[in-house]
């Protein structure tokens, strides 16, 4: 699970739609999301 945000209302969730004003949410800033995650993907990336 990663930490997302509402453009609209600049609400953070970990939903994919806003609790708030229900509408999509994105990727919050990138030092919001684990670093374990974002190594993981990097990893996954180098090994294809």
């Amino acid at each position: 699970m990663k930490l997302k945000i509402c453009k609209t209302c600049k609400v953070y969730t970990l939903k994919e739609n806003c609790v708030k004003c229900n509408s999509k949410t994105s990727d919050a800033h990138y030092k919001f999301i684990k670093i374990r995650d974002v190594l993981e993907t990097k990893i996954k990336g180098f090994k294809k």
